[in-house]
């Protein structure tokens, strides 16, 4: 049922390539021209109306080959209507004949006849060419899309290992400084006891070697400080990297009234209490070194406070990253491994396929189709080594530099591809420049002799007679329709990309445009006006020479 839906369509378009000559149009009557016209409009419009449900019909049926293929050749057809603009060449043809306008709306139904045909072709697959383009463009921005969400995918995944990473190391090294806190809280509390046991009296050489040992304890406290200091810096690092650009505090937002250990303020972590209990001890060895061991005391039982809020602040710290570990399972990040492989895979036989072609062997090169194969195995890899509970931060990183090194390749083919399509366009606009200069040529000779004209029928109170109003406001009308135009090419300039200077130039044309169109509506008909229409000519001309030079130099390979 799809094929003969197809087929029809392509029958009711023959329809309308049949000839029609000046012979024809002068046999039928004003009404009956407009007539056909009016049907062959509606008639087009029904025909892209059931061009575009067929095509979402067929893109449905995954299973069928054919119908794959004659939703591209619909896909194809549509986009090439939108692109020379069918339906609205086919209302100018109806405004020409309602202002019996007959040799210019042979001109114009030729020319719709022409862009018929071509559709013709591409519906029937006779413009190769350009349905491929059409088709391929379509098929690697596909491919780049999903590599892109792979990449983004991978990208994901590989941070969570490399915070799963950090955070043992974290934990580890937290520990280790752990014990070394203890260590040093245990001997100065033994120094604590040694010195309280000497008494207010004692001999300057028996506190000679508790200075010495509260010195050293001093010098490790001093390094532990220095080693924290670094290990903060490594707690904030994690939260930093784990925390989303939207998620940034914005000026003037207010501040949260807990803050976590890895927020906390300089001084008030463990490198801050280890510093202070470093402080204490060189403050008790000084008081040792003067044979004072009674004061000493007060500077050791500071010393000892603040090495237990060391040994207590690394504990939260430990406790903060192995809850941010208890949402890291391995478990779970081997599982979305497997299924970014999985995705990964399924994506490079797609492209495979794409490169053998068709049941007669027409295919091309899928870009970036061996990078994504590439990054299968070590995916796969990564996984592996996930649900083994061991980090596979690399293997990650290595898939997914290869993932981005497809999508380059994509982008740039696709690059190239719109580049045909570009020249397609430059051509397109010199052809609707072309037009627009003979239509105000036309438009600037029919002023001119109106502006005779109105001389020489002015009514009794100076007003102009309604006739001649009219062709004025037809002349407005027609300068509007120019301007129109204007603004479609600059559109299509602007969505297409093309070189910087058409864009200025038709910017200027379509102010000229307006400006001229209002001063029509205002029923000027005057040498000004005229010249002004003399201008947009010039603009015109301008233009397509400008264009015909982009042309032949891209032609030319510059």
């Amino acid at each position: 049922m799809m094929q003969r839906g197809f087929a029809a369509l392509a029958a009711l378009l023959c329809l309308w390539l049949a000839p029609v000559g000046p012979a024809l149009l002068a046999q039928e009557p004003e009404a009956a021209a407009m007539s056909k016209q009016e049907v062959a409009r509606t008639r087009f419009r029904d025909l892209t109306e059931r061009m575009q449900k067929l095509m979402i019909v067929l893109q449905k049926d995954e299973s069928d080959v054919n119908a794959k293929a004659d939703a591209g050749t619909l896909s194809a057809g549509s986009q090439y209507v939108r692109e020379v603009k069918l339906h609205e060449h086919m209302e100018q043809v109806r405004t020409l004949l309602e202002q019996e306008r007959w040799d210019d709306a042979l001109v114009q139904i030729g020319e719709v006849k022409k862009k018929l045909a071509k559709l013709f072709e591409i519906l029937q697959n006779r413009n190769e060419d350009l349905r491929k383009l059409l088709e391929r463009i379509a098929k690697l921005e596909k491919f780049k899309n999903e590599v892109d969400k792979l990449a983004k995918e991978q990208t994901a995944e590989k941070e969570d290992s490399a915070k799963t990473e950090a955070l043992q190391d974290l934990i580890k090294q937290a520990e280790a400084k752990k014990q070394q806190a203890s260590a040093l809280l245990a001997q100065q509390k033994e120094l604590r006891k040694d010195t309280n046991e000497l008494g207010m009296q004692a001999a300057a050489d028996a506190t000679k070697p508790l200075a010495d040992k509260e010195g050293d304890l001093k010098q490790d406290t001093e390094k532990l400080a220095k080693d924290l200091e670094a290990l903060e810096q490594k707690q904030k690092d994690i939260a930093a990297a784990d925390k989303k650009p939207e998620d940034a505090a914005k000026p003037g937002d207010a501040k949260p009234a807990d803050s976590k250990p890895s927020e906390a303020k300089p001084g008030s972590g463990p490198s801050g209490s280890a510093g202070k209990a470093s402080g204490a001890m060189g403050k008790a060895q000084d008081q040792l070194g003067d044979n004072k061991p009674e004061p000493s005391l007060k500077d050791q039982d500071q010393a000892i406070e603040n090495l237990q809020k060391t040994v207590d602040a690394l504990d939260d710290m430990i406790e903060e990253a192995q809850r941010e570990l208890l949402k890291l399972p391995f478990e779970q990040q081997a599982k979305k491994q497997e299924n970014t492989e999985h995705a990964t895979d399924t994506l490079s036989k797609d492209m495979e396929k794409a490169e053998a072609g068709d049941e007669n062997g027409e295919g091309q090169p899928t870009p970036g189709k061996k990078r994504v194969q590439q990054a299968v195995p070590k995916q796969r890899a990564a996984a592996g080594q996930l649900k083994e509970y061991k980090n596979a931060k690399q293997k990650q990183q290595d898939a997914k530099e290869d993932l981005e090194a497809a999508s380059k390749e994509l982008k740039d083919a696709l690059a190239q591809l719109r580049q045909q399509l570009q020249d397609e366009v430059l051509k397109a606009l010199e052809e609707r420049f072309t037009a627009m200069l003979a239509k105000q040529r036309e438009l600037t000779l029919t002023t001119a002799s109106l502006d005779k004209a109105r001389q020489n029928v002015l009514t009794a109170d100076g007003s102009l007679p309604g006739a001649l109003r009219e062709k004025i406001t037809g002349v407005a009308t027609g300068e509007g329709d120019l301007e129109v135009e204007a603004c479609d090419a600059l559109k299509l300039l602007e969505e297409e990309g093309t070189t910087a200077v058409f864009p200025e130039i038709i910017m200027d044309l379509r102010d000229q445009l307006h400006d001229v169109a209002s001063r029509c509506r205002a029923l000027e008909t005057d040498a000004p006006l005229q010249q002004k229409q003399k201008d947009v000519e010039d603009t015109l001309e301008l233009l397509i020479n400008a264009l015909r030079k982009t042309i032949e130099r891209k032609a030319g390979g510059c």
